[in-house]
């Protein structure tokens, strides 16, 4: 060997640091609330990373089957191993790939001892409320102004994963499954607007938040208004995306009204091509989204989906919500024309569940509000659009806190 080449240092594989980096997780582990296995595909290498509360070790891949894959390239792999990138941002930026369950996933991270080089940090947590437990995500710093994030019927706290980084950069982002979904406990209870509204004060109460700006999706739009009409002191601002409202019309009433949401136990099994059907109905342009996060989602939903409390709390939400009662002294315009909150309202002019016209109701009745309508959206502003959402959310949340009050009413669509 000549000098000049025993002095060059040759860069190592990226297969053989990926390998290397792997093989220390063991020595980096830290615990986990959960047991589970996870097949780790990165590049040239395959292998299953196994843990339970307190033990974790490697294990060649196909010897157990996997609670969840996670896929990516070395590249992303190595920043998220040296703490530039969390496996959310990855996953947001599409250069992660999920399939399983997104819940379980989301435990993977924190479980190991990472370098702070500027990744989003998050934690987890199961927060005790009564009889039941809630499954919430906490991202950004401490100190930082709380928003807490209500998703919508049938959905998790990973339909919000799109645009959590972002908002986490402003705020203390408090990320929930509801009860009765996700990884929240599933009780025997009405399911409610009011109800659902119930257990977020006292949540925010366990988790020491007094105060909180809101937002909401669809179901969860419904909630945060809810929240901000009986407690208007511990709200700061809501925003409502594309959120369900009382119905004028309800040609179905007395049927609904009869039906017993019980019944659902029986439908334990649903094909898979229908819920992804359901699932692509719910953008304007499905082909906006790579395939894999489809199936990530249509996962996670049948992994819930397989619990009989799950099924109920589904159909006791949706009847609810058909139920609702719009007019009179209690109903829900007569009551939201009272609302002092500040608020943002968009709304999706392809949305196929919730319609856009909505939009004109809601500025007759909160003359102040700010409304928009997305020609180009559909039911799911956040995972459609995650940019602009965020824009207009934390443009909306700055203007709120900066003056208590909306005060500037816009339209566009």
């Amino acid at each position: 060997m000549r000098a000049n080449e025993a002095e060059h240092t040759y860069p190592e594989p990226v297969s053989n640091g990926v390998r290397r980096s792997i093989e220390a997780l063991p020595g980096r582990f830290l615990g986990s609330a959960i047991a589970a296995r996870y097949r780790l595909d990165i590049g040239d290498e395959c292998c299953d990373v196994v843990v339970s509360p307190d033990a974790c070790h490697i294990e060649p891949a196909g010897w157990g089957k996997p609670d969840v894959e996670i896929c990516t390239d070395a590249t992303t792999w190595t920043a998220m191993d040296q703490g530039r990138l969390s496996g959310i941002e990855a996953f947001a930026d599409r250069r992660l790939v999920i399939r399983g369950s997104i819940d379980r996933s989301l435990h993977f991270e924190p479980s190991f001892r990472r370098a702070h080089n500027g990744g989003l940090r998050y934690s987890l947590s199961r927060v005790p409320l009564g009889r039941c437990q809630i499954s919430s995500l906490v991202a950004g710093e401490p100190d930082a102004s709380p928003l807490l994030l209500l998703h919508g019927l049938g959905a998790t706290k990973a339909s919000w994963l799109t645009i959590v980084p972002e908002l986490a950069r402003t705020h203390r982002v408090i990320v929930v499954d509801l009860p009765g979904f996700g990884a929240s406990s599933k009780p025997n209870a009405r399911y409610s607007a009011a109800w659902f509204a119930e257990r977020m004060f006292g949540f925010l109460d366990e988790v020491g938040c007094s105060r909180t700006l809101l937002a909401g999706n669809s179901m969860g739009g419904r909630i945060a208004m809810e929240m901000a009409m009986q407690r208007p002191e511990r709200v700061q601002g809501v925003v409502c995306l594309c959120p369900a409202t009382a119905y004028s019309r309800r040609p179905a009433l007395q049927l609904v009204r009869l039906l017993r949401p019980e019944l659902s136990v029986a439908a334990s099994r649903l094909p898979r091509s229908y819920v992804m059907g359901g699932l692509k109905q719910l953008f304007a342009q499905p082909g906006r989204l790579h395939h894999s996060w489809y199936e990530a989602a249509v996962d996670d939903f049948l992994t819930v989906w397989k619990s009989p409390w799950a099924r109920i709390a589904f159909f006791r939400s949706l009847r609810n919500i058909y139920l609702d009662e719009p007019l009179g002294d209690t109903g829900f315009w007569t009551r939201l024309a009272r609302m002092q909150t500040p608020a943002l309202y968009i709304y999706g002019r392809r949305d196929v569940l919730i319609s856009h016209h909505f939009a004109r109701r809601i500025s007759r009745t909160l003359p102040r509000a700010e409304v928009e309508v997305w020609a180009d959206c559909g039911h799911v502003p956040q995972i459609e659009f995650p940019t602009r959402t965020v824009e207009a959310m934390t443009g909306f949340f700055g203007r709120a806190t900066a003056t208590g009050v909306s005060g500037i009413r816009a339209a566009s669509g």
